[in-house]
């Protein structure tokens, strides 16, 4: 799309015919001008989304891969804890077993009618 000069007296001549008084038809007329002044050179191309996209996904791909390794490091540890833990609740079941079976000896000692 071309874009042509805009003629300011002509625009303010249509729009006073239309029925615009000089203050309205101008005030429009310099709205319109500073529009068409705009610097369009700073929006985006189809080429700059286009290679934006490409590092996006990128990024995105490296990301994904940083975290699986952070995971599965993770998930290591996590493991590592659970067995240690894992361990230790079974050293605390034998012992209680142990200290409940010499608690009943000692008890079927200390009263030896009351067993059959």
């Amino acid at each position: 799309m071309a874009i042509t000069a805009l003629d300011t007296h002509q625009t303010v001549k249509d729009l006073t015919a239309a029925g615009f008084t000089d203050a309205q038809a101008e005030a429009l007329t310099h709205a319109l001008r500073q529009v068409q002044q705009i610097d369009l050179s700073d929006l985006a191309t189809k080429a700059d989304l286009a290679a934006t996209r490409v590092d996006l996904h990128q990024e995105i791909s490296d990301l994904r891969k940083e975290m699986k390794a952070d995971f599965s490091v993770l998930r290591a540890e996590l493991e590592a804890r659970m067995a240690e833990h894992k361990a230790e609740v079974i050293r605390w079941v034998f012992g209680i077993a142990l200290a409940q079976t010499a608690l009943i000896l000692a008890v079927l000692r200390l009263f030896p009618g009351t067993h059959p």
